[in-house]
C-alpha cells in the first residue's frame, strides 16, 4: 500500500519545479567554487568582477528563494519543514566555525529559508486568491526598495531614498550586532561567508508565496508541470541534502588538490 501511495506521489510531482530548483542549485555550487578559488589557490578568476557574474548569481538567489516561498505555500507540514531547514542552517553554521572557514557562513541561504518558513506560516490563512495579486506586488516593490538595505539605504534599483544612521554600522556589541545583522543591517565587524538577511529576501520569499496562490492551482493541472529533465530534477528533489553536502565535498577536493600540488612541486 505504501509503495503505490508513492507512485501516486511520483505521478503527481511537479518535476518542471524540481529541475528549476536543480539549476538553481547547480548556479550555487558556481558560486561557492568560484569563491574558493582565491582562498586556496590564491587564483582569482576574472569573471567575478564582470556584470554578466554579477546578473548571473543575483538570478541563482532569486530563483532559488523566490522558488521556496512558491513551494512552502504549496507543501503541506511548514512549520515542520522550517525547523528542519533552520537546523540545517544551524549545523552549516556550526560546521564553518568548526572547519575554521574564514569568515564562518552566519544567516546563511538556509537560515534564511528555515525562517521564512516559520514567519510565514500565519499567512497561509490570510493570503488567498482574492487577495494574492497586491500582496504579489507588494511583496515585490518591497523587495526592489529594500534590496540595498545592507547598504545604508532605502531605494529604487539605483535611486536612494532615505539612508539610516550610520552609527547603526558602527554597533559592536553583539546582542545588537547579530540581531541587526539577520534584520538587514550588518555591522562593520560583522562578517559571513554566506550572507542572507531576512530583509530584502524575505520579501522575495513572499512574492513566490503570493504568487502561488495566485496562480499554483491552475498550473498544477498543466502538463508542461510535469516535465522531468535529468539530473537536474533529481538535484531539486533533494536540494536540502545536495547543499548540505557540496561545501564540505568542494572544501575536501579543494584541500586535496592543495596538497598533491604543494607535495609534487617539492623537490
Amino acid at each position: 500500500m505504501k509503495n503505490s501511495n508513492n507512485k501516486a506521489k511520483n505521478l503527481n510531482r511537479l518535476y518542471l519545479l524540481d529541475s528549476i530548483r536543480g539549476m538553481a542549485i547547480i548556479g550555487m555550487i558556481f558560486i561557492h567554487v568560484s569563491y574558493d578559488l582565491p582562498v586556496y589557490f590564491n587564483f582569482i578568476p576574472q569573471y567575478l568582477y564582470s556584470t554578466w557574474y554579477e546578473v548571473f548569481s543575483q538570478c541563482v538567489r532569486i530563483t532559488f528563494i523566490f522558488l521556496s516561498g512558491y513551494c512552502a505555500m504549496m507543501g503541506a507540514k511548514t512549520l515542520k519543514r522550517g525547523l528542519i531547514v533552520s537546523a540545517a542552517g544551524l549545523l552549516v553554521t556550526l560546521v564553518s566555525f568548526i572547519a575554521r572557514v574564514d569568515p564562518p557562513i552566519i544567516f546563511g541561504v538556509l537560515t534564511l529559508i528555515g525562517a521564512s518558513m516559520l514567519f510565514s506560516v500565519p499567512f497561509k490563512k490570510i493570503i488567498k486568491k482574492k487577495n494574492a495579486l497586491p500582496v504579489f506586488i507588494v511583496c515585490l516593490l518591497l523587495f526592489v526598495c529594500t534590496l540595498h538595505l545592507c547598504s545604508g539605504y532605502f531605494g529604487f534599483v539605483w535611486h536612494s531614498f532615505f539612508y539610516y544612521p550610520p552609527a547603526l554600522f558602527r554597533i559592536r556589541n553583539p546582542y545588537l550586532l547579530y540581531p541587526l545583522a539577520f534584520l538587514g543591517i550588518p555591522g562593520y565587524s560583522f562578517a559571513s561567508s554566506d550572507y542572507f538577511p531576512l530583509i530584502p529576501w524575505f520579501f522575495l520569499f513572499m512574492a513566490g508565496f503570493s504568487f502561488y496562490a495566485l496562480c499554483g492551482e491552475s498550473l498544477k493541472e498543466k502538463k508542461f508541470m510535469r516535465l522531468r529533465i535529468e539530473p537536474l530534477a533529481f538535484l531539486g528533489k533533494y536540494s536540502l541534502y545536495v547543499y548540505l553536502i557540496h561545501q564540505p565535498l568542494i572544501l575536501g577536493i579543494m584541500y586535496l588538490i592543495a596538497f598533491l600540488m604543494l607535495f609534487f612541486s617539492t623537490p
